[in-house]
């Protein structure tokens, strides 16, 4: 594409405003030209941008003209989207190539796997081997203590990201899970926890465990 060229963007998050507004700031000082909806693009148009949520996003019209429409979402994405795919990804490429940026880049990472919340105590001494030994068994254990991040595989918006410190405390999260998803069977809607980002293991399975970027910049869970 010539440098030079205006682009047709389409930009659409439906459920995520503040996003949609942050894409159309910054291109809005850009030779851009702003869509609402994609129908709405000239057919002949030279040069297509689709930054939108994946599910928004034209994934045929990404394909068919390559060279033509750039697209802010890949199309087949397990890989990126399933956290517990995406670090099996990161870590065979680093085993292929030890010097990339990415071992500055990625924060340790544990994968679990796990159907009842009894079963962390087997994960300590195989799976989780060297993550218990950083770990205090309770929080107390230290004065300044150091931060985990648990991020279910499959799930998204924030679903079942929970912070510990110990190993009691991811205990007690697991626990918590299971006790929501016992009182939740046989309801066919259920009604989660708290803040309503409980998940259920046993439909899961999948989780990641990571050392917690002190730097996080938080928001609003409805932004």
């Amino acid at each position: 594409m010539e440098e030079n060229t205006q682009f047709h963007a389409f930009v659409s998050f439906p459920d995520a405003r503040l996003t949609e507004s942050l894409v159309e700031k910054a291109l809005s000082s850009l030779n851009v030209k702003l869509y609402k909806h994609l129908s709405d693009i000239p057919k002949d148009a030279e040069s297509i941008l689709q930054w939108s949520t994946y599910d928004e996003t034209s994934h045929e019209l990404t394909m068919e003209r390559p060279k033509r429409v750039l697209s802010s979402t890949y199309v087949i994405r397990k890989s990126l989207i399933r956290k517990h795919f995406l670090h099996q990804s990161i870590k065979n490429y680093l085993a292929k190539k030890p010097d990339s940026t990415l071992t500055r880049s990625i924060p340790p990472t544990w994968h679990v796997e796990i159907v009842h919340s009894d079963e962390l105590d087997e994960l300590w001494v195989d799976d989780l081997y060297d993550l218990a030994q950083i770990l205090p068994d309770v929080s107390s254990d230290l004065e300044i203590p150091k931060w985990f991040i648990l991020k279910p595989g499959m799930a998204d918006r924030g679903m079942g990201i929970r912070l510990f410190n110990s190993k009691e405390g991811l205990q007690d999260i697991f626990n918590s899970f299971e006790n929501n998803e016992d009182e939740d069977e046989g309801k066919e809607h259920s009604e989660v926890e708290g803040d309503g980002t409980a998940v259920m293991i046993s439909q899961l399975r999948h989780f990641v465990v990571q050392v917690r970027n002190a730097s996080l910049s938080l928001t609003s869970q409805h932004d």
